[in-house]
This record gives C-alpha cells, structure tokens and sequence, in this order.
C-alpha cells in the first residue's frame, strides 16, 4: 500500500470505535496493539497520534525500516512474529518486547544479546501442525530457563485457530491459566477476527492490524 493511498482519517475513526469498544468491553483491562505489517509508516503515525503507542511488526526488517523511519516517536516495538535466531542481533535495542518465544535456543539468543529482556512465551495448546507455539508443558520449562537466565518473562501469547472461535476460545483459556497458574501478567490474545473472544477470556492486549486500517494490500 502506498502512502497515498492511505486514508488517515478513516483510519483514526475506526481506531477511536475500536479504542472504545475495546475499553468498554474489557472495563479497561485491555490495550490494543497496532499491527502494522504491511502498511505505510503512515498507519503507525495515525495509530501513535490517537494514542496508540503499542505496535508490532511480524517481520524483522519491516519493523527496523519502520523504527528508522519513525524515530523520534516513543514507540514501544514489539516483535510478534516467528523469529529467526540470527535476527535478534539486528533487532535488539530496537525490540521492547519479544512475543513469540517458543524455544530454548531462542531464548539464550536473546540474553547473550538483550540482558534483561522483556519476553512472552508463545504457546499452541492444541499443538495445531504448521502452527508456532510450543505445548504448555513445554512453556513451562521455558519459563523456568528464561527467568534463569535473568530474562524478564511477562506472560503468553497465542493465536486463535482461524475460522473456528470455539476452539479459538479453548486455545485462549488454557494460554490465560497457565498466566494465572504462574503469576505473569501479560496475555497477549486476540486478533481482528477473535477480539471479543479474547477480552472476554481475559486479554490483556490484543494484537490488530485490519481493524484499525482496513485490508492490507494484495489481500
């Protein structure tokens, strides 16, 4: 999508509606992300100048061209999709948070280059094929070697099962008790498609992109 294409008013509209749907909702308990993968910059200017100031990118160097392009902004970025060991180095600095942690190899990469880190566990409860996350059992072990390793393991992530919001709803429940069964305090679920699912199961941020801009090109 070019930046001229991109209708900035339409756009802070449908993000006013879902701030207030989302708020009214969740009785304040959840924050929206803006996903800005495969918009213009323009889409993250609107979303920051609303008061969105949450976004998240699934691709590495989109999300550093982005920071680039926007620096100056006090943007909290983080990275919400499947990530590559040796990306990290490139990212850290820019990351504030890293969401889709599902393996111990990752998880040193991350503290041999970013001490300290901010880190979401990603689970897939249903052990979906060709879906990222790992099973609860093993988020469990990463909990543990994460805060070994002085990480700082704010909570889970999850993605629903498309197209299905009764399994969706079963994926959310058992990300959100594992989060309570521990104490962590971020549970990063939802997207366009399953908001309210995910509100009413206990999100704390949800992860949207179509929402607030409309389709993304070539969709």
């Amino acid at each position: 999508m070019e930046a001229l294409d991109f209708d900035k008013q339409k756009a802070r509209e449908k993000i006013l509606e879902l701030m207030q749907l989302v708020h009214r909702r969740s009785d304040g308990s959840t924050q929206i992300m803006a996903v800005t993968k495969g918009f213009p910059k323009e889409a993250a200017i609107v979303a920051y100048e609303t008061g969105i100031t949450l976004l998240g990118e699934n691709y590495a160097q989109e999300l550093i061209d982005k920071h680039s392009a926007l620096d100056g902004l006090e943007i909290e970025w983080h990275m919400i999709g499947a990530l590559q060991r040796n990306k990290v180095r490139k990212l850290t600095g820019i990351v504030s948070v890293w969401q889709t942690i599902d393996r111990l190899s990752l998880l040193k990469e991350i503290a041999k280059h970013h001490p300290s880190a901010k880190v979401l566990i990603q689970v897939n409860p249903m052990q979906i094929p060709n879906k990222s996350g790992c099973s609860m059992a093993e988020a469990e072990t990463l909990l543990g070697q994460g805060l070994e390793m002085g990480l700082s393991v704010e909570g889970v992530m999850a993605v629903g099962m498309q197209g299905n919001l009764e399994e969706t709803a079963k994926i959310f429940k058992e990300a959100v008790e594992f989060a309570e069964r521990f104490d962590l305090p971020q549970r990063s679920i939802g997207m366009t498609e399953d908001l309210e699912v995910a509100i009413d199961h206990g999100s704390t941020l949800v992860r949207i992109g179509r929402a607030l801009f409309g389709d993304r090109p070539n969709n």
